[in-house]
């Protein structure tokens, strides 16, 4: 078995072998759905998107039979602190190399890199996937993966107008009013949201400041594939915050006519799992998909609510 770190554009023929990996990997999308990941010719730009990343991949004879990626964040934490944390995404092995080290050997060299950088990790993974983190971490090495966090993934399809760009606010504007509204929650924070989004992302503020996002897409670097074969061409409402849920319910409307200006016909947001029954009695009769996750960890404490980012997942 080979294992090669990724931290930039892979070359053509590995580019290749990585796209034929991921094309036999679904993942739920709530009820009845599912989709599949493809992250282009670029694979780990996706993960520099978020921080300092590497993409490992295991091969066999010019075959990947399994990945695993790891970005560096600083994790703002509910007491005001922050710590610098691995973000764990896109651990995939084939099922016929499953009782080989290929999951094992990918764990520990992802520990070896991060854990000099970090003091904790943590991971997203939707509910309904195959196996959670809880049942292959925390042996031979490689630490405990506990649940820390709930939270939901909405996709609404936005309306077919003109792009409102009334609630568009500066980027200080923007960050400042998503600093003053996660105070008490979990919250990753840096990166660079244009290394992954086609569209320039983009700050909107509630006229009472009430709540805020940034709308933006990962289509530079990660496109979803529907079970139909379609691409879920999607805007997404990163760093979303709010006060009041009406104040919430109203920006995501807002987001939506925005997307719907720039030709995205959905848009993902995630919720904490608290927020969700005040946010949909607020949003009304609204037509969405939800999919509900749940946030790993270990070395950082359960019961708090974390702001996820749908993008970033």
């Amino acid at each position: 078995m080979k294992l090669q770190s990724l931290r930039d554009r892979p070359s053509p023929a590995l580019a290749q072998a990585l796209a034929d990996f991921e094309s036999r990997f679904t993942y739920p999308l709530g009820p009845g759905r599912s989709f599949r990941i493809s992250h282009g010719d670029d694979y780990p730009r996706f993960f520099r998107s978020m921080g300092s990343a590497t993409c490992f991949v295991a091969e066999q004879v010019g075959r990947v039979t399994g990945t695993l990626s790891v970005a560096i964040r600083t994790v703002m934490t509910a007491d005001g602190g922050t710590v610098q944390a691995a973000y764990i995404g896109d651990l995939k092995v084939d099922p016929a190399a499953r009782g080989s080290l290929a999951f094992i050997r990918l764990a520990r060299n992802a520990d070896r890199w991060a854990r000099p950088q970090v003091q904790a990790a943590f991971g997203v993974v939707m509910d309904g996937t195959r196996a959670s983190p809880t049942e292959y971490t925390g042996r031979i090495g490689v630490p405990a993966f506990l649940e820390i966090g709930k939270i939901v993934v909405l996709r609404f399809a936005t309306a077919i107008e003109s792009e409102d760009r009334r609630l568009v606010a500066p980027a200080a504007q923007g960050e400042a009013c998503h600093l003053a509204m996660t105070r008490g929650r979990f919250v990753a924070t840096g990166g660079d949201p244009a290394e992954r989004s086609e569209i320039a992302p983009t700050w909107l503020v509630h006229p009472e400041g009430l709540a805020c996002g940034r709308l933006e897409d990962t289509h530079r670097a990660k496109r979803l594939i529907d079970n139909d074969g379609f691409e879920m061409k999607s805007a997404h409402l990163a760093c979303f915050a709010w006060r009041t849920p009406r104040a919430a319910s109203e920006l995501i409307q807002a987001a939506c006519r925005h997307a719907a200006g720039l030709g995205l016909p959905a848009l993902f947001v995630a919720v904490s799992r608290r927020d969700m029954l005040p946010l949909e009695t607020a949003l009304g009769p609204v037509e969405k998909v939800i999919a509900p996750a749940t946030v790993y960890g270990a070395g950082l404490p359960g019961g708090a609510d974390w702001n996820i980012n749908s993008s970033e997942i």
